[in-house]
């Protein structure tokens, strides 16, 4: 129960921060570049990634890379940051991969799928 409780308070974080971010990009007229930075900033603050030095504990993977770059003096920040790199790439693949999809979809002569007839 002690390890699901900081879990719960990192996913409330982390949907609070979404909604800010939603409040931020919104603007933004490209659905696009606002559907990218959305899913970024929740796989940036949700990813889990294994903690040095304490078998079968994960923690974000912004936090593990933060605490062990910067706090550690021999501290392992790559697992965590390979963790990062490799969630923002798949991110990226995955929300392209969806709008090349829908623009192949859509028919012809129409702009953007967003827009209703």
């Amino acid at each position: 129960m002690g390890y699901l409780i900081p879990w719960i308070v990192v996913i409330g974080a982390g949907l609070s921060t979404l909604v800010g971010v939603y409040a931020i990009t919104r603007p933004i007229p490209s659905l696009y570049f606002k559907t990218l930075l959305r899913s970024l900033s929740m796989v940036i603050l949700l990813l889990p990634a294994p903690v040095p030095g304490f078998e079968g504990q994960f923690a974000p993977a912004f936090v593990v890379l933060l605490f062990e770059a910067a706090f550690q003096a021999d501290g392992k920040p790559l697992p965590a940051l390979q963790f990062l790199i490799g969630g923002c790439i798949a991110v990226v693949a995955l929300v392209s991969g969806f709008f090349f999809w829908k623009a192949r979809r859509e028919p012809p002569g129409r702009k953007g799928f967003h827009k209703l007839p």
